[in-house]
């Protein structure tokens, strides 16, 4: 490794130094360096980079904590320990490791992270004598602190290579699709355009492009072009940016949401039996193109204006642009008679919570109810029988019954309109008597 590179690590990582101490005295412990930087072109495959970092123990206290490594190349660490304990009188106990890169590592930045963690006494002392007694299978151990040494080695990039990012930005009708590129290669580009793609709400593929421009060494700019809100419904969108660049090109997507989420309530009963428990029937309408989970409903009971009662709905998943019944019991056994205010507001997703929406429903005697489905019922059974009779009848027998009642009825509605015009003029009608 070159001597530049060394200096670049050691003082970039003893300017931590500081920062890491004070966080330590924060919490008790700390690591220091807290991150190693690599130049992957510096750092050949032939050649394994060899480092240390200090795990530090500021209240200076009796404790275990274990070593290990994660993320995109943990494969290609190696660590030295896989557990410090500390006594009384450590200050701090190294923490060695090697890195081998690989040849082909990607241009950017690359990184793991080797993660100490503290174990719990009480979670050390069940895990001996777990081995103790020979059950080495479900191990598990809790963590009191846990902190990170960070590696990042930094790829080589090609002659010719754009960083690119996207991002939407709506306004009233219209949303702006935003490429930044930036020209990272070791030369200038000429020509560089983005396109996207995405599905509309018919499913049907759209094509948007920038302008085509140059892009210098280093130069960064901004790509746009605008598209209708009015071809997507609510929802989310998968947009799809590729960008060429000088024959090559690197492709990126990212979610375009449209609106925001929004879960309905369409339907409460509008009337419920009186000091009795009452089975409800809830609809909820999934207003989003994706499946919307957890969703439950609060409801505040009001009677005049004042808060007499509450419950929460079960919770549900609605598939996209669905609905979804919600079938329950409402107590109104200490309920009198009369009108009720429901307010719900719908929550889903464990973070989205819509506006209250409020459902005025009777609470009626038993009789009243009792009255009003029995008159209901004798009306379907009626119903069915002038059907059934039809079904069963000669058809043309059965358009002359159909005409007849229809031309009684045309009669019928005849007189109560004549007999309520009557009624509504029946001072110039009993005036025309008397002059008569």
């Amino acid at each position: 490794m070159k001597r530049k590179s060394v200096e670049k690590i050691f003082f970039g990582s003893m300017a931590l130094v500081m920062v890491c101490l004070l966080a330590a005295n924060a919490i008790g412990m700390g690591v220091s360096p807290a991150k190693t930087f690599l130049l992957a072109e510096e750092t050949p495959p032939t050649l394994a980079y060899q480092g240390t970092f200090w795990v530090i123990n500021n209240e200076h206290q009796e404790l275990v904590v274990t070593v290990s490594v994660s993320g995109e190349l943990s494969q290609y660490v190696t660590l030295g320990v896989s557990e410090l304990r500390f006594r009384e009188d450590h200050d701090a106990l190294p923490v060695p490791f090697a890195i081998q890169l690989p040849a082909n590592i990607r241009p950017g930045e690359s990184t793991a992270s080797i993660i100490v963690e503290q174990v719990l006494e009480e979670e050390e002392e069940e895990e001996k004598n777990k081995e103790k007694e020979g059950d080495k299978e479900n191990k598990v151990i809790s963590s009191k602190i846990v902190l990170k040494h960070k590696i990042i080695a930094q790829g080589a990039y090609p002659d010719k290579y754009v960083q690119a990012k996207l991002n939407f930005h709506e306004s009233g009708n219209e949303i702006r699709m935003v490429s930044e590129v930036k020209n990272l290669g070791q030369q200038d580009l000429e020509k560089v355009q983005t396109k996207f793609y995405v599905n509309d709400k018919k499913q049907q593929e759209q094509v948007l492009e920038t302008e085509t421009t140059s892009l210098k060494k280093k130069e960064n700019k901004l790509l746009d072009t605008s598209v209708t809100r009015d071809l997507f419904q609510l929802g989310e969108f998968e947009v799809r940016a590729v960008t060429l660049f000088d024959g090559q090109q690197v492709e990126i997507s990212k979610k375009l949401l449209v609106g925001k989420p929004e879960v309905e309530v369409t339907y409460f009963d509008p009337y419920f039996i009186a000091f009795e428990i009452n089975k409800y029937t809830l609809e909820l309408l999934n207003k989003w193109n994706t499946l919307v989970e957890n969703v439950f409903v609060d409801i505040e009971v009001k009677k005049d204006g004042q808060k007499i009662d509450s419950f929460r709905t079960k919770s549900v998943d609605i598939d996209k642009e669905a609905r979804k019944r919600l079938q329950d019991y409402f107590d109104a056994r200490n309920k009198n008679p009369g009108s009720y205010s429901f307010e719900m507001v719908v929550n889903f997703w464990d973070t989205y919570r819509m506006s209250s929406k409020t459902f005025q429903s009777e609470l009626l005697p038993r009789e009243i109810v009792e009255k009003a489905q029995q008159e209901g019922a004798a009306r379907a059974i009626s119903g069915e029988a002038v059907l059934e009779q039809e079904r069963e009848g000669e058809k043309g027998k059965g358009w002359k019954k159909m005409a007849g009642w229809i031309l009684a009825g045309i009669i019928a509605g005849s007189l109560i309109l004549f007999g309520i015009y009557r009624y509504r003029h029946r001072q110039e009608y009993e005036g025309g008597d008397e002059a008569l």
